[in-house]
C-alpha cells in the first residue's frame, strides 16, 4: 500500500490518505462523452433492470476509474444550479459533484456484482466529506474515483441496507491527494430470505429509518437566525439534472416509469436536490467540511420546495408540508 501526497490543508486536519490496493481500474466515459456515456449507462441499467433480484455481497469487487471534468461540463453545472457572471464564471463558489456521472457508473458495477434489480433500490442517506478547500475541489479537473462496498445489513421484512463509498483523489501521477469522500446508503427491498440470512443484523438502524416517511418539520422558521430559501423544482428538472450528472433514469422524467417504480409521478434525483441545497448553504455561510442528509420523501417535479437552515441543521419541506430531506452541514476540523 502506497502513501499518497496530502495537501497542506488536509495534513493540518490530521487526515492520512492511503492509495487503495487491489481495486480493478476501469476506464469509463464521462457524461461529456455523449454517446459513449449513454451506451455504457443504458447497457448497464437495462441489465440491472432485467436481472433476477439477489443480494450477494461475496461477489462484489472494488473499482477505480479516472475522470476528467471539462470546463464545458463545469459551466453546465453552474448554469443549472445558479447564475453565472458576464464572463461565464459562477456567482458563488460551490463544490458540486462534477464527477457524478463516472461515480454513477462505478456504483452500477457494484450493484451488478451484488445482483440487485434497480426496481428494488431506494437511496436513503448521503454524506460528503470535503478534505480539500472549496477552490481546490472546484479546480480539480482530473480525478481518480475509488468505489467500494463498505457494509451490508439485514433489516427484516425482506429489506436490507448497503453502504457504498467513493474516495475522490487527484490522479496518482499528480500525487494522489485525497480531495473528499462520498458515502451513500441504499435500502434494498424484496431481498430473498437466503441472502438476508447471510447479512449482519442491522437492528440498530431500523429505528432511525422506520419513521422517515412520517417525519414532521422540526425547525422553527420564525426563530432568530433561521434562513429560509425557495428551491424551484421545474417539470424538466429531472431531465436537466440528468444532462449534467449522467443519471438518466426515466423515473425522474416520465410518469409511466415513475408509476412502474411505485411513485405518483416523476421526482428529482436525490443528488439533484443535494446539489441545489449545497448552493443555498454556501450562500448562507454554512461550513461544508461534513455534509450529510437523509431522504424522507420524493421531491416531485413541478413545485417549489422550502429550504430551512438553522444553526448547522437543515430540512426541505414540500408544498404539502411533507419533509423531503433533512441533515446537517458542519466544519469537521
Amino acid at each position: 500500500m502506497t502513501m499518497e501526497r496530502i495537501s497542506t490543508h488536509t495534513a493540518a486536519m490530521g487526515i492520512v490518505a492511503m492509495a487503495p490496493d487491489g481495486q480493478q481500474l476501469v476506464n469509463l466515459p464521462c457524461v461529456s462523452d455523449g454517446f459513449r456515456y449513454a451506451r455504457e449507462y443504458w447497457s448497464t441499467t437495462i441489465r440491472n433492470l432485467t436481472t433476477t433480484h439477489r443480494l450477494k455481497t461475496e461477489r462484489v469487487k472494488s473499482y477505480a476509474a479516472p475522470v476528467h471534468i471539462t470546463p464545458a461540463l463545469r459551466a453546465k453545472w453552474h448554469a443549472l444550479f445558479g447564475t453565472v457572471t458576464a464572463d461565464g464564471e459562477p456567482d458563488t463558489a460551490v463544490p458540486y459533484l462534477y464527477n457524478q456521472s463516472v461515480g454513477t457508473l462505478l456504483y452500477t458495477r457494484i450493484f451488478r456484482d451484488l445482483g440487485i434489480n434497480f426496481r428494488h433500490l431506494l437511496h436513503l442517506q448521503h454524506q460528503t466529506t470535503h478534505y480539500a478547500l472549496v477552490h481546490d475541489w472546484i479546480a480539480a479537473n482530473d480525478q481518480e474515483l475509488h468505489a467500494s462496498l463498505q457494509e451490508a445489513w439485514r433489516l427484516g421484512d425482506g429489506k436490507a441496507m448497503i453502504a457504498l463509498r467513493i474516495a475522490i483523489h487527484r490522479p496518482r501521477e499528480q500525487g494522489g491527494e485525497l480531495l473528499g469522500t462520498v458515502n451513500d446508503r441504499f435500502m434494498i427491498r424484496s431481498v430473498p430470505a437466503d441472502d438476508l440470512a447471510a447479512l449482519t443484523s442491522g437492528r440498530s438502524l431500523i429505528r432511525s429509518i422506520s419513521g422517515l416517511r412520517k417525519r414532521e418539520p422540526q425547525l422553527d422558521t420564525s426563530a432568530s437566525g433561521t434562513r429560509v430559501a425557495p428551491i424551484v423544482i421545474g417539470n424538466d428538472m429531472g431531465r436537466r439534472f440528468g444532462a449534467v450528472s449522467g443519471d438518466f433514469n426515466p423515473v425522474h422524467t416520465t410518469k409511466l416509469a415513475a408509476k412502474m417504480f411505485g411513485m405518483k409521478r416523476p421526482f428529482l434525483q436525490g443528488l439533484g436536490l443535494r446539489n441545489a441545497m449545497l448552493r443555498e448553504l454556501v450562500r448562507a455561510g454554512f461550513p461544508l467540511t461534513r455534509f450529510q442528509m437523509s431522504f424522507a420523501n420524493p421531491a416531485y417535479l413541478g413545485q417549489t420546495l422550502q429550504f430551512v437552515m438553522q444553526d448547522h441543521a437543515f430540512e426541505v419541506i414540500d408544498e404539502q408540508r411533507h419533509v423531503i430531506a433533512f441533515g446537517s452541514a458542519a466544519d469537521g476540523t
